[in-house]
C-alpha cells in the first residue's frame, strides 16, 4: 500500500558545529530524535536502519562530508534534500550578506515562518553560538544577532583569565552569585537569559515581534529563566520542521 503524506517517514539530518542531530517525523510530527558527535557521522546508519526513514533532509553549518551525505542518499533512494544557497525557500531573505548566512539558520526560519504564519517571530537557537533572529509575518528572515553560546562563554572565561575555573551550566543558578563557581554560573546562564529578554523586548518595540521561539541544545536550560510576560515556546524540533517544510516546498 503507497503511504500517504499523513505517514510518510522523514528524517532530518542536521550536522551543528559539536553535534550531529537526527529526527524522525512522520507525518508532521517528530517522532524520535537521537544525537551523535558531529566528527562520527557514520554512526547515525545503525539508527537509519531502525526507522527506516523513506526521504529526508540535510542541513551542516560547516563543511560537508561528502562521503556521508553521499551513503545517505543511497539509504534513501535519492530522496534526499541537501540545503544549501541554491535551494528553493518558502520563506524570503532580505539580508544583505546573503552568501554569508549560515544554512541552520535558515532552516529554523523555514520552521518558524510555517509554525506561526502570519507573526513576527524571533527566533533564539541557543546551540555553540546563539543567534537571535527575526522572522516577520510576510514570511521573510530579516536578520538578527550572533552572540556566543553557553558552552564558550564558560571556556572564554576560564582561557583568557589567570584564576577562573573552568565552570559548567550543572549546579546552582542563583540571582547573586555567592560563591565563584556560582557567580561564573549566574553570569554565564542568567546572563544570556537576560540577554535573549531584551533583545525580545527591542524587537518588539522596533519591528513587532509578538512571540519568542526557543530552540537548541541550551534551551531547556534557558527556557524557565525567560521572562515569564513574554509570550515564549520552546521548540526542541524546529530544525527538523522547517527542513520538512523547505523539502515539501522542493517536493523530491
Amino acid at each position: 500500500m503507497m503511504r500517504t503524506d499523513c505517514d510518510r517517514r522523514f528524517i532530518a539530518v542536521d550536522q551543528g558545529n559539536s553535534l550531529l542531530k537526527l529526527t524522525l517525523l512522520v507525518g508532521d510530527q517528530p517522532r524520535e530524535s537521537c544525537r551523535f558527535p558531529s566528527d562520527t557521522p557514520e554512526d547515525v546508519f545503525s539508527v537509519l536502519e531502525r526507522w527506516q526513514p523513506e526521504c529526508g533532509a540535510f542541513c551542516s553549518v560547516g563543511k560537508i562530508d561528502s562521503r556521508f551525505v553521499e551513503s545517505l542518499r543511497i539509504f534513501l533512494d535519492g530522496r534526499l534534500l541537501i540545503l544549501s544557497r541554491a535551494t528553493r525557500l518558502p520563506v524570503g531573505i532580505d539580508y544583505s550578506t546573503p552568501d554569508t548566512l549560515g544554512l541552520d539558520r535558515i532552516a529554523l526560519s523555514a520552521g518558524a515562518a510555517m509554525l506561526y504564519m502570519g507573526s513576527d517571530i524571533m527566533v533564539a537557537d541557543a546551540g555553540t553560538a546563539v543567534t537571535l533572529d527575526l522572522v516577520d509575518s510576510s514570511l521573510t528572515f530579516r536578520g538578527g544577532r550572533i552572540t556566543p553560546g553557553i558552552r564558550l562563554r564558560f571556556e572564554s572565561l576560564h582561557a583568557h583569565t589567570s584564576a577562573l575555573p573552568l565552570v559548567d551550566s550543572d549546579g546552582p543558578v542563583p540571582v547573586l552569585g555567592y560563591s565563584t563557581d556560582t557567580a561564573i554560573r549566574s553570569g554565564v546562564v542568567a546572563g544570556l537569559a537576560d540577554e535573549i529578554t531584551e533583545t525580545f523586548r527591542r524587537y518588539k518595540e522596533s519591528y513587532g515581534c509578538e512571540r519568542l521561539v526557543l530552540t537548541g541544545g541550551d534551551a531547556g536550560l534557558l527556557s524557565g529563566r525567560i521572562d515569564t510576560r513574554i509570550p515564549a515556546d520552546h521548540v526542541p524540533d524546529l530544525m527538523a520542521l522547517g527542513l520538512l517544510y523547505i523539502y515539501k516546498y522542493n517536493e523530491i
